[in-house]
């Protein structure tokens, strides 16, 4: 059987916009409350898909990003021009590329649904999260140990 899965996204370039696609469903999504990633998107969460780095590729004006190591073991890609935050790489997970989901073109599949919340300690005091029984964790690790938020 054969899944012919495919999310493709880009910057928000008018012209020449940075593109990218994966072919495979993640291995995970989820709602990220790091300082990081919120800091980044500039909002009180980032949802985030996991995708194998073999499956992930730049499509069209590779040329135009850049990276921003917000941290020396993580490595975030955005366009030059526009801004737009793309994807990261963090280096302790070196088979995947984690992908904003909010730059996948709006009818595009994302290839599952945020399954847990992560770093909520992180959360930003003014974020209530929705009562949506997913599960909540302190760190990265989904340790198994949720907590309410």
């Amino acid at each position: 059987m054969t899944d012919s899965f495919r999310a493709v996204g880009g910057c928000r370039c008018d012209d020449n916009p940075v593109r990218y696609e994966y072919n495979a469903r993640p291995a995970e999504v989820h709602d990220c409350l790091c300082t990081d990633c919120t800091d980044i998107c500039g909002g009180a969460m980032a949802i985030i898909a996991v995708v194998d780095r073999k499956a992930f590729s730049i499509t069209a004006n590779a040329d135009k990003l850049k990276c921003y190591h917000s941290k020396s073991t993580c490595h975030r890609y955005f366009c030059s021009e526009c801004g737009c935050h793309l994807y990261l790489h963090v280096d302790g997970f070196p088979d995947f590329q984690l992908v904003h989901v909010p730059p996948l073109d709006r009818d595009s599949e994302v290839g599952g649904k945020p399954d847990r919340y992560v770093f909520v300690r992180s959360k930003h005091p003014l974020l209530t999260l929705p009562d949506d029984g997913l599960p909540r964790h302190q760190g990265w690790a989904n340790s198994g140990e949720a907590v309410a938020a």
